[in-house]
């Protein structure tokens, strides 16, 4: 059964982000369906990337994502849904958190795509542990379990002293490696057996998981007689029919013969347990990973992110300043003053013009200069016709000048200005050439 959680919080601009998850409760090793969904009315711009979700309790699986589309409130809706499978590890309430989903989408009637943040509401999954009357060391919830057992000599001619390897291999559909529980290898009288490494993987598909669990333990015959391997029972849930369902190898009996060279027995063994240590040390020395790092792994980064941000922080200041700084000399530029001047002629503003132009002449000289002197002086005949035109149609005649007049202003006084500064730097130059040739001495 579906339960569906959604939670509307982001419609702003016509956005919807929500979580379903399915179930909302699980025993310890069971996956939940987890789906996160992005909608909008027009489209997304740019790629969106939910990323690896971390969950406290629960370890989280990313399998794909496919574009969707829907109706909210009678309005269709495009989107994409991403897929993921929750496998809690410890009993109680784990909670899905906020998701911070960055898209870049355009409002309607418009394409270029805005930057937004949209987050989803935290989803609760209630986590039961295992049943009464089952072994929390031998839980298993998979779709399915397969058990193969190989040996690694045929058991017909085994003497004392032997090692035989024995290697039992499960796969199982649903689930992931770190779940599989251990073998509890029997103690059997007359041998004695050390396991070694299990080996450990899981496969994941667009659509599923899975996993293998590979275990070898070497028994070592000290005893001649008839002896008898125990069979092992697995146990594993199928929490898609809700049954429960066991596998077993099965149980042999072996003739081990007597041997009358033993002096390597004793060697063999200390050899073996030796190597059954290193594998208990490995399996009690689990290390505590931050993030799925060591803690001296994560604080190295740690340092690296703090002495980045912090350099990161002093260069946006730096540049922050000489931005100010550019942009306040850029305000106060005569080249900036003269913008002003052009857009008030753009606008066929005579008026607004002739503010701009008196503001724009005390940032062209250092000396005031008016604009008549600077017409006068620096201006063509055009522009000087032009502004006759003008004035006379202003303030004389009392109205308005035709388009064409503005833009004879807008030419010629742009050719003004540039003639101007054009002498300005010939005479700065003359006048450095003069103190080189002409220095001035002193005792």
């Amino acid at each position: 059964m579906l339960i569906l959680l959604i939670s509307f919080s982001g419609i702003s601009q016509n956005l919807i982000s929500y979580v379903t998850i399915n179930p909302d409760n699980a025993y310890i090793g069971q996956p939940v369906q987890l789906k996160v969904s992005v909608f909008t009315t027009t489209w997304f711009t740019s790629g969106i990337d939910v990323g690896n979700i971390q969950v406290d309790g629960a370890l989280t699986v990313y399998f794909r994502s496919l574009s969707n589309s829907r109706e909210f409130n009678g309005k269709k809706y495009a989107g994409v849904d991403f897929y993921y499978n929750v496998f809690p590890t410890n009993a109680g309430e784990i909670t899905i958190p906020v998701l911070e989903i960055q898209v870049e989408s355009p409002k309607e009637g418009d394409y270029k795509g805005i930057k937004h943040t949209i987050k989803t509401k935290p989803k609760t999954i209630t986590v039961k542990g295992v049943p009464l009357g089952y072994d929390p060391n031998n839980w298993l919830v998979a779709r399915s379990l397969n058990v193969s057992e190989k040996w690694s000599t045929p058991l017909t001619n085994v003497k004392v002293g032997d090692v035989i390897q024995r290697t039992i291999t499960r796969s199982a559909g649903g689930t992931l490696a770190e779940f599989f529980p251990k073998t509890n290898w029997d103690s059997i009288v007359g041998v004695s057996n050390y396991p070694m490494r299990p080996k450990v993987n899981t496969h994941k598909s667009k659509t599923a998981v899975s996993a293998t669990r590979i275990e070898t333990v070497n028994y070592l015959f000290e005893k001649e007689g008839e002896i008898t391997i125990p069979s092992i029972e697995y146990l594993y849930y199928n929490s898609s029919n809700k049954k429960f369902y066991r596998k077993q190898t099965d149980s042999i009996t072996i003739t081990v013969k007597p041997n009358a060279d033993l002096a390597m027995l004793a060697s063999i063994k200390k050899s073996l347990q030796k190597e059954k240590e290193e594998v208990l040390e490995e399996e009690l020395d689990t290390p505590f990973l931050i993030l799925g790092m060591t803690p001296k792994e994560f604080f190295k980064y740690l340092v690296f992110v703090l002495i980045g941000g912090f350099i990161l922080l002093n260069i946006f200041k730096k540049l922050r300043k000489v931005f100010i700084q550019q942009q306040k000399r850029r305000l106060q530029s005569e080249a900036y003053s003269f913008k002003k001047v052009t857009a008030a002629i753009q606008k066929k503003d005579f008026n607004e013009f002739l503010k701009a132009v008196n503001s724009w002449l005390l940032k062209l000289n250092k000396k005031p200069i008016s604009f008549n002197d600077f017409v006068e002086k620096y201006g063509s005949n055009d522009l000087k016709e032009v502004l006759d035109k003008m004035n006379e149609a202003y303030f004389k005649n009392q109205s308005s000048c035709d388009v064409s007049s503005f833009r004879k202003l807008n030419k010629t006084l742009k050719s003004s200005r540039k003639n101007y500064l054009h002498q300005q730097k010939n005479s700065k130059k003359e006048s450095q050439n003069n103190n080189w040739l002409n220095p001035t001495i002193t005792d």
